[in-house]
């Protein structure tokens, strides 16, 4: 989602006409809107908008927001401002009680300028909301006036500030699907990790991470933020109590249904488990010890050996020790049809004659041995990385036959899944990439045209808002239902020289400005800047 940039929102500062300001001028300034951003639905988001005095002091007296649009079944309001937050400046009614709020004159030095006003977006559905902020004070130059909500024998100046945002279900997703720390020592300290991936346009969080597994743990402490289309490292580690296998979990307790309901396994010590058979072959006879190895120092040891006689020892582990009856090369001794020599099945020998389901007619099964005796072992199965780009279908690899599609692929518009994120040609013109129901293609359907398919504010149809963009993709910038100039900002409340009689003593000598549309000014720009520079703090 596209935030406020800093010179759209310059641009939507106060008006001209600051030479004509007057000592006895009170002007309360904003922005045009502010944009709360993608928050997931039920989750709470504070942002921030800022208010600030551009002549002399000004007092704030009543803030409250009141929902414009908001999608069908949501709980309003869905804005919140709480008045603790803000009205901590002023008694004005002399009751012990702060209510308001002065801001002096903006300058560079003061904090008593600008009000960081807090505001809560709290959505309950899924969809688009929109809300007006409305602020009260003693701003001598709006023509708006209104009576107080909490005291109608008083009016005051009206400024009004258009709020936005939008609502989906998170999406995170966790790869690789499965762990092996392999073989370790005992007593050592090892460390992995995992990826999590927002998936979603909406900010991903977990508030939890779980790890079953003796000696597993989590070293990636909760809670944890992941902003739309960002990736994050969850790091396992694993303090090995023993030589025995373990055989854990992680999990995650999200606000993304999937990823909460996602569980990596993770091994390590465990042989018969393992992603990696070379790391438990230790005399690279290429028989790993749960594969069927008797004696894994011994690289003439193992099914495939025949028995030696007088060396004291089970060449080919049938659990025989120098039997003089052994066979042949050419007697099938676990009657599979096919001996070592492979003279009975077409010369494709034996590998393991001492076992029936190991032959040249045998198929791969995943258990660390070579069941069909073509030197590779477990190839073709879940747990074999098939195509050689580092990842298996354990692992979450969605096309194991081709390279270019894995979990660390680059999606290319290409019409397969190259990452596999359950997207296929995502950023390409018939994805959706903004969720706003619109893609970016052009044809004679229009109703699918979308001018800016990284914007979910961004389509053909859409409510244009007063933020200098064009949200409903017809040309115009910020004009209304029937192409009005600035149709959009009409909320506003127009300034004038005349004044509105909220004045005091000798009253208002000029100053302010005519136009309703705030238009770019010096001061504007430069207190837009400043307000981001100068105090960081507010907009995070």
């Amino acid at each position: 989602m596209r935030p406020v940039t800093l010179f759209a929102a310059v641009l939507l500062l106060a008006c001209d006409g600051e030479d004509h300001l007057t000592a006895a001028d009170r002007v309360l300034d904003g922005f045009s809107y502010v944009d709360a951003g993608a928050v997931a639905v039920n989750d709470r988001q504070v942002f921030t908008v800022p208010l600030f005095s551009k002549a002399s002091q000004v007092r704030i007296f009543e803030i409250e927001t009141e929902d414009v649009t908001v999608p069908e079944g949501a709980v309003s309001p869905a804005f919140l401002v709480d008045d603790s937050t803000w009205a901590d400046g002023c008694d004005s009614d002399a009751d012990g009680i702060f209510d308001c709020r002065d801001l002096d004159k903006y300058t560079d030095e003061s904090d008593d300028d600008t009000l960081p006003l807090q505001v809560v977006f709290a959505p309950t559905v899924k969809g688009y909301y929109e809300a007006l902020l409305t602020i009260w004070s003693n701003d001598n130059t709006s023509t708006e006036v209104a009576a107080l909500p909490s005291d109608e024998t008083r009016e005051w100046a009206i400024w009004r500030v258009q709020l936005r945002g939008l609502s989906d279900y998170a999406c995170g997703r966790v790869y690789p699907d499965y762990v092996d720390f392999g073989p370790r020592n005992v007593g050592g300290d090892f460390s992995t990790a995992v990826t999590l991936t927002n998936c979603g346009i909406v900010p991903l969080t977990v508030a939890d991470i779980q790890i079953v597994g003796d000696g597993m743990e989590s070293r990636t402490l909760p809670p944890l933020t992941v902003l739309a289309g960002r990736v994050a490292e969850v790091s396992i580690g694993w303090r090995v109590p023993s030589a025995a296998a373990v055989d854990g979990a992680l999990t995650f307790v999200s606000n993304s249904e999937a990823l909460g309901g996602a569980s990596v396994r993770v091994v390590g010590n465990s042989c018969e488990n393992s992603l990696a058979p070379a790391s438990w072959d230790n005399d690279f006879d290429g028989w790993p010890e749960c594969g069927g190895d008797c004696d894994d120092a011994d690289a003439d040891t193992n099914p495939s050996r025949n028995e030696f006689v007088g060396d004291a020892l089970d060449n080919d582990c049938d659990g025989e020790i120098d039997e003089l009856d052994d066979d042949s090369v050419n007697d099938d001794d676990d009657e599979d049809g096919c001996s070592e020599s492979g003279a009975e099945c077409g010369g494709n020998g034996d590998c393991d004659d001492n076992d029936p389901l190991v032959g040249p007619d045998a198929d791969e099964v995943l258990n660390l041995r070579d069941d069909d005796c073509d030197a590779l072992i477990d190839e073709g199965t879940d747990g074999y990385d098939d195509d050689g780009d580092g990842w298996n279908e354990l692992q979450g690899d969605c096309d194991d036959t081709d390279p270019l599609v894995s979990l660390t692929g680059i999606e290319i518009k290409d019409g397969r899944d190259n990452n596999c994120n359950g997207t296929v040609d995502e950023g390409g013109p018939a994805i959706d990439d903004d969720r706003d129901g619109f893609k970016d293609v052009e044809g004679p359907d229009f109703a699918l045209n979308d001018c800016d398919d990284e914007d979910p504010w961004v389509f053909v149809g859409a409510r244009e808002y007063c933020d200098g963009y064009d949200n409903d993709c017809d040309g115009l910038v910020d004009d209304g239902e029937a192409d009005e100039t600035d149709g959009a900002c009409q909320f506003r409340p127009t300034r004038s020289t005349e004044g509105n009689g909220l004045d005091t003593g000798e009253g208002k000598a000029g100053g302010g400005c005519t136009t309703g549309r705030l238009q770019v000014s010096l001061f504007g720009a430069l207190a837009g800047l400043a307000l981001v520079r100068r105090r960081p703090r507010a907009y995070r």
